[in-house]
């Protein structure tokens, strides 16, 4: 029984693999948390260890009943990630962090230097799990509990450990854990600068894939309009035909053919019905997401429950996305759960909106799930509205899918919310301690989005006041003294302030990469010597060392930012080594405390400051980065749903109600026959003009939504079909076209088509229009028109030029723009890497 407990917690701690398709943050922050408290596992093995081995003093209990407290939060961390909640994680895992620090720093203050590294260690691994808000709240909390270690690690004198245990216990100990905490900094800042790099790669393949799916849902309704509503129009207006001709000469048998046709007329109404509630249910834009989902799960071949907490009326874009996304899953459950399966959805709203879909089905390998195209797709839609989506299954374990949006996704969205939360005034609280520490430093810096250059040669200036100020005290000290080591101290500070004004000077170029390297050597040399010279100094030289990789995040290339990660540990070790084992100059010994405790707090406060706001450049850079591929991806996303909606307005409101009209007319024509065959002439005379109608407007609905040249003929054919019906005129010219993969064609042809519109409405009525198709080294156009032109800012900002943007941006391709007033205007897009003849995908 004892055992199977024991496999059960290694289990809950282990847990299923949990997918983040696209950037799995989930796993990563469990994994690091786990290296964490296998870390404490081994410090507290240790120190049982020694208190096994005949060293029964009491202070090593007290340390191990601190690292017991340090992995219950560790354990609790990764539950909480488990239950999907991230920031209740990382704030747990800053706790044990802070506590365990402050406490065994109170009780032993030796362990400063070992301990300075796990205050900035939580914020580090916050920096890719937390908004702007929360994040900045962590940083403040981070000075505070920084500040409050140093001071008693240099002011309490602890309990005297220092004078019962042994110097070499304590050396081996921070030998051993200064490097271990250095590598968990360089790991933190190695997967920023991965997450830096993959999130926007990411958000490129989505956008993507989005794109692709909107257009090939395009292409299925305009293929099931065709193959369906469409054959059957036609052979309803040739039924109608062929009853008008019955009419005079076998009356008896028009009647049955009239019946047949009505009944095709409503197989053709519920068909159009049944397409339009596919494309957009209606539903869900009278009743909500709830009603919506309520409809589709009674509908499900497989029994669904779904409950709802808590859950209003959210913005269009909000309520199709999370619909469409539950659809999907729905969908794949049907497919791959099994017979027996049962699904279950719940819906919650409370600090944002969330969904959680289980089934009951035989479950399947993560990595089936992380390359099927369903997740996929929801996790694109999810992450265009500003939701996550995380996976967690195994087989025969079923599947659950877990989707949050954020609180501040649905403001951004419109969605009125109190601002109102628990430990509201203590994240407000440290919020403005870290802005007020944030405006000490991009005063310093002089701006606040400073340059990497800009921050080398704030570090460097920073490092040069130390050095000089640590001279002039050293050549004082010696004017009074005459110690002989005071005077070695200046000759080196001295020697040192020339080095960095040489860098400085090398720092003026333009070359980044150069200049963050010879930085970072400055950086580590500057931390060894200074500890060589001064032992005491050690925390401060431990936040130095890790300078140059927080530093190295978003804007290093990963080979070269794996040569700072190696260089920073080496660093670490030879620092340690010097504050530990080198008995140093005498400082500690010759001045007075209150002045070494001074120097400490001043130091170790300032390299926490510059290490904070490194953490905090890279959220920046990490959020800014990607911004304008979210919005894009977004703009994507709400475009092909108004064009959902569209679709369904048009079919509802058009062929639908031709359709039912066309019915009625069809029956009452039947009743016509029978017992007033006079009348029933006209009576069919109207329902074939109103069969020929109805073709006519699906088959132009159909065109619009997907031209069938396109498919059939290629690019050159569908726009010279198009521009046929252009108000201006337009003059197309080819030059070594082929065919491409589908997804490039309808992007450069709603591109040009969207082009084309735009000069309708703005060029003027004398205006023409030129494109010039070219397919040499890829595939290339230019359209220019000869109409007013305008401000190049109001152009860009308009919706067909960002929509032109966004699709081409889709498909790996540019666009550029030029006009002004009265010059017209000329767009130019370039899809690089295709030949002519070119198919399949890109």
């Amino acid at each position: 029984m004892e055992g199977r407990g024991v496999r059960r917690l290694l289990a809950g701690l282990r847990g299923h693999e949990i997918i983040e398709i696209g950037a799995p943050e989930w796993e990563r922050l469990r994994t690091y948390v786990q290296v964490d408290l296998a870390g404490v596992a081994v410090a507290a093995l240790w120190l049982g260890v020694l208190w096994a081995g005949g060293r029964r003093e009491g202070w090593l209990l007290g340390i191990v009943a601190l690292l017991l407290v340090m992995a219950a939060f560790l354990v609790r961390a990764i539950r909480l990630i488990r239950g999907y909640r991230r920031f209740a994680a990382v704030v747990v895992f800053a706790l044990s962090n802070w506590v365990v620090a402050v406490a065994v720093t109170s009780v032993a203050p030796f362990a400063l230097g070992t301990l300075t590294l796990a205050v900035l260690l939580p914020v580090l691994v916050a920096v890719q799990h937390m908004n702007h808000v929360r994040l900045s709240a962590m940083l403040g909390a981070t000075m505070l509990v920084g500040t409050a270690l140093v001071v008693v690690g240099s002011v309490t004198p602890g309990v005297g450990l220092e004078e019962t245990v042994p110097k070499a216990v304590m050396d081996a100990l921070a030998i051993v854990f200064i490097p271990f905490i250095t590598v968990l900094v360089s790991l933190a800042a190695w997967q920023n600068h991965r997450m830096l790099v993959a999130r926007a790669e990411a958000l490129r393949e989505s956008r993507a894939r989005l794109v692709a799916a909107a257009d090939r849902e395009r292409c299925r309704i305009e293929r099931t309009l065709h193959e369906g509503a469409q054959r059957r129009l036609v052979a309803a207006a040739e039924q109608a035909r062929q009853a008008r001709r019955l009419l005079g000469v076998a009356p008896g048998r028009a009647g049955p053919l009239l019946a047949r046709l009505s009944d095709d007329l409503q197989e053709a109404g519920a068909e159009l019905r049944d397409l339009a509630h596919g494309i957009y249910p209606p539903q869900l834009g009278q009743h909500g997401l709830e009603t919506a989902l309520r409809a589709a799960a009674r509908h499900a071949p497989i029994p669904t429950a779904v409950r709802a907490d808590g859950v209003g009326r959210y913005p269009p874009e909000i309520e199709i996305n999370i619909y469409f996304c539950l659809v999907e899953a729905l969908q794949n459950a049907v497919k791959h759960a099994g017979d027996q399966a049962t699904a279950a959805i719940a819906l919650q709203d409370r600090n944002g909106l969330s969904f959680d879909f289980r089934d009951t089905g035989v479950g399947c390998e993560p990595g089936l799930v992380r390359g099927g195209t369903g997740m996929t797709n929801i996790n694109d839609r999810l992450g265009a509205i500003g939701g996550t989506l995380t996976i967690d299954t195994r087989p025969g374990g079923g599947l659950r899918l877990h989707g949050h949006l954020p609180r501040s996704a649905l403001e951004s969205a419109g969605v009125q919310r109190s601002r109102q939360e628990q430990g509201g005034a203590v994240l407000d609280a440290l919020h403005a301690v870290w802005r007020l520490v944030a405006r000490l430093y991009t005063n310093l810096q002089r701006s606040t989005h400073p340059h990497p250059l800009q921050y080398i040669a704030t570090g460097l200036w920073t490092i040069l006041g130390v050095v000089l100020g640590a001279g002039t005290v050293a050549l004082a000290l010696f004017s009074g003294a005459q110690v002989p080591w005071l005077l070695a101290l200046a000759g080196g500070c001295g020697t040192v302030a020339l080095l960095i004004v040489v860098a400085l000077r090398t720092v003026k170029g333009d070359r980044v990469e150069p200049a963050i390297g010879l930085s970072a050597g400055i950086t580590w040399c500057y931390a060894f010597t200074l500890t060589v010279l001064v032992p005491a100094a050690l925390p401060y030289a431990t936040l130095v060392t890790v300078s140059p990789v927080l530093l190295s995040v978003a804007f290093l290339r990963r080979r070269r930012f794996k040569a700072i990660m190696g260089g920073t540990v080496a660093a670490a070790v030879a620092v340690t080594l010097a504050g530990r084992l080198l008995p140093g100059v005498g400082f500690r010994e010759s001045a007075p405390r209150w002045l070494v405790a001074g120097v400490v707090v001043a130091l170790v406060v300032l390299g926490l400051t510059r290490a904070s706001y490194l953490a905090w450049h890279n959220h920046v850079m990490l959020v800014a980065r990607a911004e304008a591929l979210q919005e894009s991806r977004a703009r994507m996303v709400a475009a092909a749903d108004r064009e959902r909606r569209e679709i369904e307005r048009d079919l509802h409101d058009g062929a639908q109600q031709r359709l039912v009209a066309a019915a009625v007319q069809s029956r009452v024509a039947q009743r016509l026959v029978d017992c007033d065959p006079g009348r029933a002439a006209p009576a069919l005379a109207r329902l074939h003009d109103d069969l020929s109608e109805a073709q006519a407007e699906l088959r132009g609905l159909a065109h619009g939504i997907y031209p069938p040249h396109l498919a059939e003929s290629g690019l050159e054919e569908a726009l010279r079909a198009a521009t046929r019906h252009s108000p201006l005129p337009v003059v197309i010219r080819a030059r070594g076209l082929g065919r491409y993969p589908p997804e490039v064609e309808i992007n450069v042809y709603f591109c040009l088509m969207e082009a084309l519109q735009n000069a309708g409405k703005h060029a003027g009525e004398g205006a023409t229009v030129t494109i010039d198709l070219c397919g040499r080294d890829g595939l290339s156009f230019d359209v220019r028109d000869t109409g007013d032109g305008g401000h190049p800012s109001l152009i860009r900002s308009g919706h067909g030029i960002t929509n032109m943007y966004d699709r081409m941006g889709a498909i790996g391709g540019t666009l550029t723009l030029e006009t002004g007033p009265g010059a017209g205007l000329r767009l130019r897009g370039y899809v690089p890497g295709l030949g002519a003849g070119t198919r399949g995908t890109l």
